[in-house]
């Protein structure tokens, strides 16, 4: 039997049946979605429940909402539905409106691997008829508790996640073929969806792109200068990166500036990928830990990584920024409720002096320090 890694995310999924919305999981390709919903789908008696894979274009050209009726009859006496892919079928927003306006006793779930298509066909019709979740790939707690792992066995596992990353099939596979695996993965699937949006002519700069932003991560990031490195125009690459992240490739982190009301530099972002197998993988990177250059930022990308997934399993929305001034910065500075955390990572435990000029505008914040023997605790 394959082996299933419970997610931390699929209780909270679970809490959100039957209330009369639709449940809509977003995430990367090949992150466990569809063994979620499946997972979900098969807790109901076979006849209830019912499994709509839209790569099947028969299947997504179904479910175009042509009628009530014709959908009727796609979902006959099921109870429980499963919609996978659901951006590839045509106004997808609207088949699930009309389904569930009449049906409010049904259960679905929609998922898709790219925000750009479903979200834009979702939440207009869906406006208060669905809930939201996003799966990313495997969290530290969640490889603890499926091997079983004490704090400190934990922590011997965390070279191997920096170099190889977090998807469940890559976690899962012997570290002799892993390589291959995650080499596979970042090549066939990690941009697939964006790449599809890209006029022809310029596909060949979004694998460029990505390299030249797998190579910047803990720097801020300038579209001016990506621009003119690879000789188009600013908006051209903020469009392509702004692709990325929709595609759940990489994600940004705004700069925290000003006054205690924390205003924001539009100019200036930070870039973090989702999974630093498929980093790694895009430069042709994978060597061991303990020969890399680039383990520091490896890590502020892993702890990035790991706080949004321990807000996401808790459902809680909190902003995140980075600070910076000319002679220090916070890696990450949280706001919940209008108090300040911040956090500097660091793979060696180090002292920390909250910078005074940050203080003198957020009063009342402690920086910490999160190195690898604290980050347990941490997340």
């Amino acid at each position: 039997m394959k082996a299933i890694i419970e997610r931390t995310i699929t209780p909270l999924i679970r809490s959100h049946l039957g209330r009369g919305r639709v449940i809509v999981i977003y995430g990367p390709r090949r992150v466990g979605k569809t063994t979620i919903a499946r997972q979900i789908l098969d807790e109901v008696p076979d006849n209830e429940q019912l499994y709509l894979n839209c790569d099947e274009m028969v299947t997504a050209d179904a479910l175009r909402p042509t009628s009530l009726a014709a959908l009727e009859q796609v979902i006959g006496q099921a109870k429980r539905i499963v919609i996978d892919e659901a951006q590839r079928v045509e106004n997808i927003g609207l088949t699930l409106k009309l389904l569930i306006d009449s049906h409010p006793e049904l259960d679905i779930i929609a998922t898709g691997s790219s925000s750009f298509d479903l979200a834009g066909k979702v939440k207009e019709p869906l406006t208060g008829r669905a809930y939201e979740f996003m799966l990313m790939p495997l969290s530290l707690a969640e490889v603890k508790q499926y091997f079983g792992y004490n704090d400190l066995q934990l922590q011997t596992i965390l070279p191997r996640l920096l170099r190889l990353g977090s998807y469940p099939g890559i976690v899962l596979t012997d570290e002799a073929r892993a390589d291959e695996e995650i080499i596979s993965l970042a090549n066939n699937y990690v941009y697939k969806d964006s790449l599809e949006l890209v006029e022809l002519r310029q596909r060949q700069l979004l694998p460029r792109l990505l390299q030249a932003l797998a190579l910047q991560i803990g720097q801020e990031v300038s579209y001016h200068e990506l621009g003119n490195t690879f000789g188009v125009k600013v908006e051209t690459i903020e469009r392509y990166i702004t692709l990325l992240e929709m595609a759940f490739v990489v994600y940004r982190l705004s700069a925290l500036t000003g006054t205690v009301k924390g205003n924001l530099s539009n100019r200036k972002r930070k870039v973090y990928f989702y999974d630093l197998g498929v980093r790694n993988a895009l430069i042709q990177s994978l060597q061991p830990l303990d020969l890399r250059g680039d383990r520091d930022v490896l890590w502020e990308n892993f702890c990035m990584n790991e706080r949004m997934k321990h807000w996401q399993a808790r459902d809680e929305r909190v902003q995140r920024y980075y600070w910076r001034s000319l002679s220090h910065e916070l890696d990450l500075v949280e706001v919940k409720n209008n108090t300040y955390s911040a956090y500097d990572f660091s793979l060696a435990d180090k002292k920390l002096i909250t910078p005074k000029f940050f203080l003198d505008t957020y009063p009342d914040t402690h920086a910490t320090i999160i190195h690898t023997g604290n980050i347990c605790e941490w997340i």
